[in-house]
């Protein structure tokens, strides 16, 4: 008998059995744990008044923004404000050179005052040919050529007139204003440069206190907040909360001014405009903020925890417990969150109550537990719904 062999199988049965007596000790002590039915939480719903509200993501405009065009062509002489600053109403902005401009002015004085000396002439002649044509002293037609020639100087004089008028208003030109309060844009031109009125604005000037809100409100929103009034809903003279770009609340509400006639049948919505106190020039035009308003409330709403709220494929429901403690789910509509507390209303009539039990912990046990008739948990309420 070969020894090596019989050490080895020896060796090897012992090993296998060994091995065996584990599992089977193994197997013997899971069996012996004994299966915990699982603690679920709940909460009974509770019924509040919820706003509804709209949030809508606008940008800010000046309430007037005037592009200081030149009206004459010139030189630019002086740029009179910082790039950028603030400026008030009748500030001077640009100065254009003004030499040219004098020049006609003063030639279409004199040509005025030529035209007037003409004028005069010839009504003192008219005057004095008058009686003399009476008694033939002068020939009638000489008469009637100085009346006519009176009457054409009286036009030149007219004509003159008009031609000093225009003279001076385009001098007047070479000076340009700040239409009223509110800050001027860089200039997009340099001293020396020639400009004209197709040379584009010189700058924009822009009033910004208040600042313009602008932004639109969908067909969905209008009617939800139709037969609302007071501080409800986007209506002229409505209140709105401003958030700024970073999240920060403004401390400023702005206030509806203008609605627009129509909506667009392109993007289905309607053109809305508030205005926002802006006395620190903090906001500029350009900056897009988010506007807020209560559209409506709604009244005894039906609210859960918001974890109560399961979710899947666009679709919500919740877990409720009958008087066994044996685990439904029913179907909901999300509505309105409120702090941590989330407005649901049942798909099907009375599945939601009130005195309905609403699992708020051991959701994916309850949801489990939902697939077996006989199942029955063990539940509590919460301590502090």
């Amino acid at each position: 008998m070969d020894l090596t062999r019989l050490t080895g199988s020896i060796s090897g049965s012992a090993v296998l059995l060994f091995l065996f007596s584990l599992v089977f000790s193994g197997c013997k002590k899971t069996e012996q744990i004994p299966h915990e039915t699982p603690t679920l939480i709940y909460e009974q719903p509770v019924t509040m008044d919820i706003p509804v509200e709209g949030s809508w993501v606008g940008h800010l405009d000046g309430v007037d923004n005037a592009s200081i065009v030149p009206q004459i062509t010139g030189y630019l002489l002086t740029q009179n404000y910082s790039n950028g600053a603030p400026v008030k109403k009748g500030k001077v902005l640009f100065r254009i050179d003004d030499s040219t401009f004098k020049d006609q002015v003063s030639r279409a004085k004199a040509t005025l005052e030529q035209a007037r000396a003409q004028l005069q002439q010839l009504n003192y002649d008219a005057e004095i040919y008058k009686p003399l044509a009476a008694e033939n002293a002068i020939s009638k037609q000489k008469y009637e050529d100085t009346r006519l020639s009176a009457i054409a100087a009286q036009a030149q004089v007219q004509q003159a007139t008009a031609a000093l008028a225009l003279a001076e208003k385009n001098l007047s030109y070479t000076v340009l204003y700040a239409p009223f309060d509110g800050i001027a844009g860089i200039s997009k031109t340099n001293i020396g440069d020639l400009v004209s009125p197709e040379s584009g604005p010189l700058a924009i000037v822009s009033s910004v206190n208040p600042i313009r809100v602008n932004f639109a409100v969908t067909q969905q929103e209008w009617i939800q907040q139709a037969g609302k009034n007071g501080d409800e809903g986007v209506q002229t003279g409505s209140k709105l909360d401003i958030t700024l770009k970073d999240g920060t609340k403004y401390p400023e509400q702005a206030t509806v001014v203008a609605i627009d006639r129509a909506f667009n049948p392109q993007t289905g919505t309607i053109r809305v405009q508030a205005d926002l106190p802006n006395g620190n020039y903090l906001l500029r035009p350009g900056m897009f903020i988010t506007a807020t308003a209560k559209l409506a409330t709604v009244k005894n709403a039906l609210t859960v925890p918001a974890k109560a709220l399961l979710s899947t494929q666009g679709r919500f429901f919740v877990i409720t417990l009958d008087e066994h403690n044996h685990p439904s789910i029913i179907p909901v509509q999300a509505g309105t969150q409120v702090g941590e507390r989330q407005q649901v209303i049942p798909l099907q009539p009375d599945s939601l109550t009130p005195q309905s039990k609403v699992v708020v912990d051991g959701l994916l046990q309850a949801e489990m537990a939902s697939r077996n008739p006989a199942a029955h948990l063990k539940a509590v309420p919460a301590s502090n719904p």
